[in-house]
């Protein structure tokens, strides 16, 4: 997926010379490097520190990870793209999770994806140093913070090790405290005078130099490798060995004019042109350079080159791939601009094109910059601009689309707009990088400006193009700011606007666009376009070349089905979806989307073990990711499932962590999902006056109701029945109804008509129960639902019990009749399950205790008549049907009933009930 656009040379290491140098007590200094985290070879150019890396990788018994840097790292998807590559030539199978993320649409945070890579890498079962060359070419600040979080955590099994010109910025103090790092430094690198010798005499073949020749050489170059291959390239051609060294000084300084006067100049002229035009580039192979010079045996050219020293490096054992020492480059290109200054932005746009024909555009994209011409590298740019965002490179397109001038931007409204896209991707919200957006801003005013002027250059199709880009940009603009801010109506209002926007566009605003229309939908509550929109995309998406995407696609499709009531429909899409990441190993998070879809489905169908784990596997999957979306899915189902299975502490903890990760975040739009999960937890621990406080002055009740509070509206329905506040709930149940039919919203109607129920049945208002029931019978007993009913309690139970009840030959059909009785069983097993608990619970207790804790309890135990009344209000009864059923007064009743509230320290009849139940009263 990621691989082709690599350059497999980069992440190899280098071939090493037959004739070569050995620095053995240098070799044995790096023998040291596998038992501490990071080892440092620092030193200007012209050291020797990737020779002898190289040739300390060829001898190392253990794996050797290679990866040489260029400028272009600078993007962090690109760096940790090329440093997993590396990883895995070894053998090491890492990383895949990690890429996923790095090139996904919207990339998180580095240390998120990185966590998955450090987790990875414990695995490792053999030691590997990995060897980051030229590591002073990264300066981008972001890629420091993510490698000192690498470098934090490094597991045991890996060690960095880094060549550099300069000190990296990282915690370099602390580790020498701790005895973590291992250093070579230019002293330990500069050559010593038998080692100038030996180089000298054996591997540039200068045998004839006297020891006081060589002693010499080597204090004027000072051990500087570099100078002393110079010093031996210009020997070979000077016949008066005294002359050249008295007038030769091996400092850097007077390199430029030694590779000019000495080496150039005595070389054929073929070759000086050769070297000259292939300076532009930082590596080469034989095509590209006939591409720049036109010499037909450029291979033979650069074998032969490389044969004379002349400061060619092979990157690969087949001699197919080479690079110039960096000091040898610079002074080639010093000539050449001295001498052909006109030549250099040609070589350079000739240098691009072929790379575009390649298809590699991190290379292509340098070039085009050095050609001088800012439209060829504008329209380079836009030609890459989908592959980077299909690659989630935004930050590569956003660093060159920053180095174009104004005019030029004005010229390509185009790539205007693919750089606002990406700006928006990387700072989705309002507060973020405020300077660089106004200039945004100005941009796209300017495109605004070009499609509404008349007679403008644009094509018809251009202009409609255009027109739709802009209007999804302002409407994502409006939905951020909605988000950011938890303004439920503007997104809402966001929501129907991108409802209707349809664009005839390249595959990363089509996926821009389905991505908002999937965040609308689900805010907004109208799925069923949404569902036919993305079912007809999943037909147009390349499934193999886009997996992400289909897994996106498929989790929203499951997410309509559930909140249009089609569970079994939902289910079937959460199965494609867990066999197309089995298949084509999605990671996480991603892989997480069926694990949370079994979730809610299993604790649904009240399979509270099975949602129990599966959320649990969401959340462990997630959480070190922080991907918020599926981490509150997971935990409201711990919370439910927790809640029905008695274990309040768990819930507690369950809504604390929700409580945290929306405070971190600084996203609002989880409150109502939160607080409606906390005023359950209250209702749950007997603390109605506390969930009606917060029924009472909650801001939502005085809020439009709308879909993305509908949660919310539900809990303080619920609070209202288990407060005896009736009128309230279903005057507010009823205007969440109408709402929910009119998007055909199945599941929310689903909940709403059971609320209705329960409110009726504890109200005595019995009359219209029947056919709510009915109603909602019709619409679960398909998808199999259990849970909305068991979450109801007594109420829904009698309503239950009285639809059971209607006489024989009645038109309700036999499978209805079924349902209702499989549903009774359930209420039945799980009253015993929690009478069995309470027993469960109260044997572990020493007797004494048991005694305090029922007094604590029960103050005073309940009389016979009383409990005979509390039996008659768990079966739904009015005050005035007890009355009649015990021949007592209505007064009575009431005394009795407040008897039993101060005894069972409960609020209302209902909460009377389940305190009962709790203590197996009942």
């Amino acid at each position: 997926m990621f691989e082709q656009d690599l350059l497999v040379t980069r992440f190899t290491i280098p071939p090493l010379r037959s004739t070569l140098l050995a620095r053995t007590h240098l070799l044995s200094i790096l023998d040291q490097s596998r038992s501490v985290p990071l080892t440092l070879l620092l030193a200007s150019a012209g050291f020797g520190k990737t020779t002898l890396l190289a040739d300390w990788a060829s001898r190392s018994a253990g794996q050797v990870a290679w990866l040489s840097l260029d400028e272009q790292d600078n993007d962090p998807t690109r760096f940790w793209t090329y440093l997993i590559a590396a990883l895995r030539k070894t053998g090491a199978t890492v990383g895949k999770a990690t890429l996923t993320l790095l090139h996904s649409s919207q990339p998180p945070q580095l240390s998120s994806a990185l966590t998955l890579l450090i987790n990875e890498l414990v695995e490792l079962t053999q030691d590997t140093a990995l060897i980051l060359d030229d590591f002073h070419l990264l300066k981008e600040p972001a890629l420091h913070a993510s490698l000192k979080f690498f470098l934090q955590h490094l597991p045991g099994c890996l060690h960095l090790i880094l060549a550099s010109r300069v000190d990296p910025p990282l915690p370099l103090a602390r580790l020498r405290a701790r005895g973590q790092v291992l250093e070579i430094r230019e002293a330990d690198l500069r050559l010593r005078e038998e080692e100038a010798a030996r180089f000298l005499t054996q591997v540039m073949g200068l045998s004839s130099l006297s020891a006081e020749d060589i002693q010499l050489l080597e204090q004027r170059t000072e051990g500087w490798l570099a100078g002393l291959q110079l010093a031996a390239l210009s020997l070979q051609r000077h016949q008066n060995v005294a002359a050249f060294l008295k007038a030769f000084a091996g400092s850097q300084r007077f390199l430029l004019d030694y590779v000019q006067e000495e080496i150039l100049d005595a070389l054929p002229e073929a070759q000086q042109h050769f070297l000259l035009k292939t300076s532009v580039l930082d590596r080469m192979n034989a095509d590209l350079c006939y591409e720049l010079t036109g010499e037909p045996a450029s291979q033979q050219m650069l074998e032969a080159l490389e044969r004379a020293h002349l400061f060619l490096f092979p990157l690969d054992e087949e001699r197919c791939w080479y690079r110039f020492h960096a000091l040898f480059r610079e002074a080639l290109q010093a000539r050449l601009q001295a001498t052909q200054p006109e030549l250099r932005p040609r070589l350079h746009r000739q240098a691009a094109l072929w790379y575009q024909r390649q298809g590699w555009s991190h290379e292509a994209l340098p070039h085009a910059r050095a050609s001088q011409d800012f439209s060829f590298l504008a329209q380079l740019l836009e030609s890459y601009a989908e592959r980077l965002f299909l690659q989630g490179e935004q930050q590569t397109l956003l660093s060159w689309a920053k180095q174009l001038p104004r005019e030029v931007l004005n010229a390509h409204p185009r790539l205007v707009t693919d750089y606002i896209l990406a700006f928006d991707l990387l700072f989705p919200f309002p507060n973020q990088q405020q300077e660089e957006r106004g200039y945004l801003l100005q941009l796209q005013a300017e495109v605004e400006k070009l499609v509404q002027q008349e007679g403008s250059s644009l094509s018809p199709a251009e202009r409609n193009l255009l027109q739709h880009r802009l209007m999804l940009l302002k409407l994502w603009d409006t939905g951020t700011r909605a988000l950011s801010a938890g303004d439920v109506e503007q997104l809402s209002s966001f929501a129907a606007s991108i409802q209707h926007l349809s664009l005839e566009d390249g595959m990363v605003w089509k996926l821009h666009s389905w991505g908002s229309l999937g965040m609308a939908s689900r805010l907004s509550g109208n799925f069923p376009p949404m569902v036919a929109i993305f079912e007809e995309s999943r037909k147009t998406i390349d499934k193999e070349q886009y997996p992400s995407q289909e897994v996106h696609i498929l989790w929203i499709l499951a997410v309509a089905m559930i909140a249009l009531g089609h569970l079994r429909q939902a289910r079937n899409y959460s199965e494609t979806l867990r066999q197309l990441s089995k298949r084509l190993g999605i990671p996480v998070p991603l892989a997480a989307y069926p694990d949370l879809l079994q979730a809610q489905l299993a604790y649904e169908w009240n399979q509270l073990e099975t949602a129990k784990s599966a959320a649990q596997a969401a959340i462990e999957k997630t959480a070190p990711l922080h991907y918020i979306d599926i981490l509150m899915g997971a935990y409201e189902v711990m919370v439910r499932v927790s809640i029905a299975q008695h274990n309040l502490a768990r819930a507690e903890q369950s809504v604390q962590e929700m409580e945290e990760i929306s405070k971190n975040a600084r996203i609002e739009l989880f409150r109502p999902l939160i607080e409606s999960l906390r005023a359950q937890l209250w209702l749950a621990q007997g603390r109605l006056n506390r969930a009606l406080d917060w029924a009472e002055h909650t801001p939502y009740r005085e809020q439009t109701p709308l879909y993305s509070r509908e949660i919310a509206y539900l809990a303080i329905a619920r609070t209202y029945i288990a407060g005896g506040q009736f009128s309230q709930a279903l005057q507010l149940l009823a205007t969440l109804r109408s709402s929910a039919e009119q998007f055909a919203r199945v599941g929310s109607i689903i909940s709403i008509l059971a609320l209705q129920i329960a409110a009726l049945q504890a109200a005595g208002d019995r009359q219209e129960v029947p056919g709510l029931l009915l109603h909602l019978l019709t619409l679960t007993e398909p998808e199999g639902y259990v849970r909305v009913f068991l979450d109801l309690g007594e109420p829904m139970y009698q309503a239950l019990r009285g639809f059971l009840a209607i006489e024989p030959g009645s038109d309700v059909a036999a499978s209805l009749v079924s349902y209702a009785q499989m549903l009774l069983d359930a209420f039945a097993r799980e009253q015993k399950q929690a009478a069995d608990q309470l027993v469960s619970a109260t044997a572990s207790i020493p007797p004494a205790k048991t005694s305090l804790a029922t007094i604590s309890s029960l103050p005073e135990p309940l009389t016979a008549r009383e409990k005979e009344v509390l039996r008659l209000i768990a079966q739904g009864a009015t005050n005035q049907e007890i009355a009649n059923r015990l021949v007592i007064s209505l007064a009575t009743v009431k005394k009795h009933i407040g008897s039993l509230l101060l005894k069972l320290a409960a609020e209302n009849r209902t909460h009377a009930v389940a305190r009962a139940r709790e203590l197996a009263l009942l």
